[in-house]
This record gives structure tokens, C-alpha cells and sequence, in this order.
């Protein structure tokens, strides 16, 4: 054999070794990455991570178009383990308790992502309160569309107390025009106050919201979306977003629709939630959210709102139990969920919202 043949042989063989060391290594962290963020359940389930951050839960089930809030749930939907009955998440079976029911309002750790509808934090505080619990939470919702929502809700229901539900991405979903993929409504900053923009909201041209190709291509992997995730790259690789309002203003808008919550009137608790990514995180991701989540919650109180902080509260159940009992991929589990309704029981009664056996 020729010696540049055999350069040529040595080079591809080094070539072809270094490919498969990459690959193996990725194999190995997308593994390792599935165990952290979503259990051993992970390695068995495979669905299209970027198709479900833009809310397409499926034909029969798949989000409707709102001129106000952007997107809501359908009217009714059936399926094993979600159920949407009259645009609210279905409670526990039977008929629910009578009187004055509770109203949670929020984004998919209200709603109840990766869980049945006996499941979710809503329905075990149905148990735990002896009240109904009206779930009216929407994944995906910016903590501007939950305040819209409840808004809307909470006047004619007439509850005993509201409870709503916030992350750290919902505050910063309020500077967006686009969210996952679909145009919503959003808040901009006028001389200190806020005026409403982008209502009515267009509806999008097609059902089936297209995915940027490099999420079909790697949608499916847990270690694309924590590196897209990290790095800030959703914008046109996950999903399509438009920044309405100056980046870092989502948690000043956030607190003045905390003034808008004080004017319903009612008792409102304003709760601040944690996916399993600000558990494992240490560096400045969870800096910033834990400092934006601060900011809200003090602005809940000056409002005279109940601010309620689960990062404390929740930590003895994660310390015990440790994390894979709490969270599965990125929502709490059932036993998560129970933990959460039995926190947020006490906090109530706590408060004096509720009595012991429930009532106000």
C-alpha cells in the first residue's frame, strides 16, 4: 500500500474514532441528563420536548384561540388522564363540595403538567379543604395572562380566596408578544402605569404551529433543550418569540399587576412555584429567578396580597424525600403535588383564610 494511502487510512480511522467518542459521550449525557431532569420514567418516554413547550397537547385536547388571553383550554376535552370540562381542568371524580369554592389561576405547575387530573395540587386541596377548587390554570401563561384571567373568572365565581400561581419564566414571559410559538397579550410601561396591548390577539394562520427545523431534528432530546435552556437560545430553535417590552421589565410589570390583583377585592394569594431546574440549579439562572420572585412577592404584600414562597416551605419535603420523589421532568409528581396542597392548606389556615375544617 501506497504511504499516502496509508495517511489516509490512519486519518480516516482517527477521524472515525473521535466521531464515535463524541457520539458515545453524548449518548451518555443525554442519559444522564434524562435520570437528573425526569427520572428513569424519562429513558421511556420520548416525546417531542419543543412541540410541547408551544402547548399542542393534541387534536382533541388542543388549546383554543382567545382574542384577550392569547390561548385558553377548549371548552371540553376527554382523554385517559386529561379532561377539560366547560375551559377548567377536571377535579377529583364526584360531585364537588358545595359553598364557596377557591379559585386557582396560573401556568402548568397550576394547571397540573405531567400528572392526571387527580393529580394535580388543585385537586388534593379539594380533599384536604373540604371546598371546591376551580382549577383555571393555563400552561404556557405569562403571570400577565393569569392576571387577566382572573380578572375574568373571579368576579362571577365569587370565591372564598384565590390562589395564584407564579414562576420565575412567567414573570419574564410578560415582556413577550409571541410566547411559544403564539401571539398573546402583553402590558406595556406608560408614565408608571399599564396599558394593555396587542388585544385583540391575532389568531395564528395555522392549527398546527410549525417547529424551527433544529427542533424537529433534536426536540426529542433532554440534553438539547437544558443546553437551549441555559444558553437562551429558544428563540428560533425551540420555539418563535417576540420581545414587546425592554428585556429585564417583566418583573416591574409584574408588580403592578399586583395593583390590579388588590382591586378585586377578595383575598388573593400570590404563589410563588419552582420547576425541578431551579432545584438543581446553583449558578445565575437561579440567582436571577430567586431575585425576581422575591421582588413580586414583596410588591404582593405591599398590595396588601398574601405572598406565599414555596422555595422554603417545600425544601424539608425535597431534603426527605429527595427530588425524584417531588419533580418528574420539570412539574411536581402526585406526591409532589400532594406535599404542595397540604403546604398550602396550612398556609391558609395560617392566615386565617380558611378554618381547619374549611370554612371562612
Amino acid at each position: 500500500m501506497e504511504r499516502g494511502a496509508i495517511k489516509a487510512s490512519g486519518l480516516a480511522g482517527r477521524i472515525a474514532l473521535v466521531v464515535a467518542s463524541v457520539l458515545v459521550s453524548l449518548v451518555v449525557l443525554e442519559v444522564a441528563c434524562r435520570l437528573v431532569r425526569g427520572g428513569p420514567g424519562a429513558l421511556a418516554h420520548w416525546p417531542n420536548l419543543a412541540r410541547g413547550r408551544i402547548i399542542q397537547v393534541g387534536d382533541a385536547c388542543s388549546y383554543a384561540d382567545d382574542a384577550r388571553l392569547g390561548w385558553a383550554l377548549p371548552a371540553h376535552c376527554r382523554s385517559p388522564t386529561y379532561n377539560v370540562i366547560d375551559g377548567l381542568r377536571e377535579g377529583p371524580p364526584g360531585a364537588p363540595p358545595a359553598g364557596s369554592p377557591i379559585l386557582v389561576t396560573g401556568s402548568s405547575f397550576a394547571m397540573g403538567d405531567e400528572v392526571g387530573d387527580d393529580e394535580t395540587w388543585p385537586a388534593y386541596l379539594q380533599g384536604l379543604t373540604g371546598r371546591r377548587v376551580v382549577n383555571a390554570g393555563v400552561s404556557g401563561y405569562a403571570l400577565d395572562q393569569t392576571v387577566l384571567r382572573t380578572e375574568a373568572i373571579a368576579p362571577r365565581l365569587a370565591p372564598a380566596v384565590v390562589v395564584v400561581s407564579f414562576t420565575a419564566g412567567d414573570i419574564w414571559r410578560n415582556e413577550l408578544s409571541v410566547a411559544f410559538s403564539r401571539e398573546k397579550p402583553y402590558f406595556a410601561l406608560v408614565d408608571g402605569h399599564l396599558e394593555l396591548r396587542n388585544v385583540p390577539v391575532a389568531k395564528p394562520a395555522r392549527r398546527q404551529l410549525p417547529l424551527p427545523w433544529l427542533a424537529r431534528l433534536f426536540g426529542r432530546s433532554m440534553l438539547a433543550r437544558e443546553i437551549v435552556e441555559r444558553l437562551g437560545l429558544q428563540n428560533g430553535w425551540y420555539y418563535d418569540e417576540v420581545q414587546a417590552m425592554p428585556s429585564g421589565s417583566g418583573p416591574t410589570i409584574s408588580c403592578l399587576l399586583m395593583q390590579r390583583l388588590a382591586g378585586l377585592g377578595m383575598p388573593v394569594v400570590v404563589m410563588a412555584q419552582y420547576g425541578r431546574g431551579v432545584w438543581i440549579d446553583e449558578g445565575a439562572y437561579k440567582a436571577k429567578a430567586m431575585r425576581d420572585i422575591g421582588r413580586v412577592l414583596g410588591c404582593a404584600r405591599d398590595a396588601g396580597l398574601v405572598p406565599f414562597d414555596l422555595a422554603e416551605a417545600l425544601k424539608p419535603a425535597v431534603q426527605a424525600l429527595g427530588l425524584d420523589a417531588i419533580f418528574r421532568a420539570e412539574h411536581q409528581t402526585p406526591e409532589g403535588n400532594r406535599v404542595v396542597a397540604e403546604l398550602i392548606q396550612q398556609e391558609l389556615v395560617r392566615r386565617r383564610l380558611l378554618a381547619p375544617n374549611g370554612e371562612r
